[in-house]
């Protein structure tokens, strides 16, 4: 991609400095409001702040039930140093818990794929489906162990509109409640009962808000995009929604002189309830902190981040489609020909982000103004700003 070397968290930054210069942005219109400063990006203390008071308290997406459909299906994921697995359990509920093996800490499974239990592979404890100890071996002579009292530690989750969620925290409010006006306005996408077609994942070197912000604004489509999605979704036709408190949206509608088909080229079968609006638009949402859903005529594009670092991100995408493209004969193709066109996107993107975040790192690199066009990129400020807030 390119040969920058990381953005580095610089000495100079002071977090309570830092912290006032946050938050003296807040309070404003979109058109008089202001980006976060640099070191927002680049400060490791910063970081660390939000991990304790945006990551650890938040709901966090972690995957979508399309991932395991059946009883026994499961994937792991490693989140704010946690290593957890989320499984169908035998009674069909979704069950999300930690992995590390209560004797000697190693991890219990990796991966994804279906299993009637999880066994170490260090001493072969085992644990059932919904995390109870089931076999220790050479354990009996030793005093005062009972198996029956031995669970895996159990991770607080909901799944709302197919998205499994995960919270840290006791203390925070349930999610579902708080998105009821996204899962009305999700209605005709049926994301419950979709598939997964396909998974792309990507190493960002940058920082999660930079993710969060390029997929939600559309203005960067004359620059980075020129060559892809500006022709049909051009950045200066693209508009956003207020912000709903939880979550926003952003929309990147069609090239009024193109026909609607131009968004119902994939061979995919489309949604059936969409109207013509809603057909010729690309939807952009974000679930705070960083559940990002990109809605298409005849798909769903599925994002959750993983930050790792102040300077590094896990991008995991799932495409999903409608149950039926499972019997279409060239499904395999069809997936071929987008995660082709995806990556070309997705590169475009990473380049032109890791170039930002190396920027980031200089002294000269200072707040700057938003767009009417980044609307997203302003809420998503004043969403950092409550949430790091004493």
């Amino acid at each position: 991609m390119n040969n920058m070397p990381f953005a580095i968290d610089r000495p100079d930054h002071d977090l309570g400095l830092l912290l006032e210069q946050v938050h003296s942005g807040g309070g404003r219109d979109l058109l008089h409001a202001e980006t976060l400063p640099p070191a927002a990006y680049t400060s490791k203390a910063f970081f660390d702040l939000e991990c304790s008071r945006i990551f650890r308290k938040e709901w966090l997406a972690v995957g979508h039930v399309g991932q395991i459909p059946k009883i026994g299906d499961y994937f792991t994921i490693d989140l704010l140093g946690e290593l957890l697995v989320v499984v169908r359990d035998t009674t069909g509920e979704v069950r999300v818990m930690s992995r590390t093996c209560l004797h000697r800490w190693a991890p219990v499974v990796e991966g994804k794929g279906n299993a009637r239990r999880f066994s170490c592979p260090f001493h072969r404890w085992a644990y059932g489906l919904d995390g109870r100890l089931v076999a220790a071996p050479y354990m009996d002579k030793i005093a005062d162990f009972d198996p029956k009292r031995c669970t895996l530690p159990q991770i607080r989750s909901e799944v709302v509109e197919g998205t499994i969620y995960v919270c840290f925290s006791s203390d925070t409010p349930s999610l579902a409640p708080r998105l009821a006006s996204y899962v009305e306005q999700m209605k005709p996408y049926r994301m419950k009962d979709l598939i997964v077609a396909y998974t792309m994942e990507f190493t960002c070197e940058f920082n999660w808000k930079i993710a969060v912000e390029t997929f939600m604004e559309s203005y960067h489509h004359i620059g980075a995009h020129a060559a892809t999605l500006q022709a049909e979704h051009p950045g200066g036709l693209s508009w956003g929604e207020d912000d709903h408190g939880t979550w926003t949206a952003s929309h990147q509608p069609l090239r009024p002189d193109l026909p609607s088909s131009a968004n119902l080229g994939s061979g995919l079968p489309p949604f059936a309830d969409l109207t013509d609006e809603q057909v010729r638009d690309s939807g952009l949402y974000v679930v705070y902190p960083f559940n990002l859903i990109g809605t298409h005529a005849d798909r769903i594009h599925w994002t959750t981040l993983v930050p790792v670092d102040v300077n590094r991100t896990k991008w995991i995408r799932h495409v999903l489609v409608q149950p039926e493209a499972a019997e279409l004969a060239d499904l395999e193709q069809i997936a071929e020909k987008l995660k082709a066109s995806g990556k070309r996107i997705a590169d475009e993107d990473l380049a032109v982000n890791a170039m930002q975040q190396y920027g980031a790192s200089s002294s000269y690199a200072a707040v700057g103004r938003v767009s009417h066009l980044e609307s997203a990129v302003w809420q998503l400020s004043d969403y950092v700003r409550r949430m790091i807030a004493d």
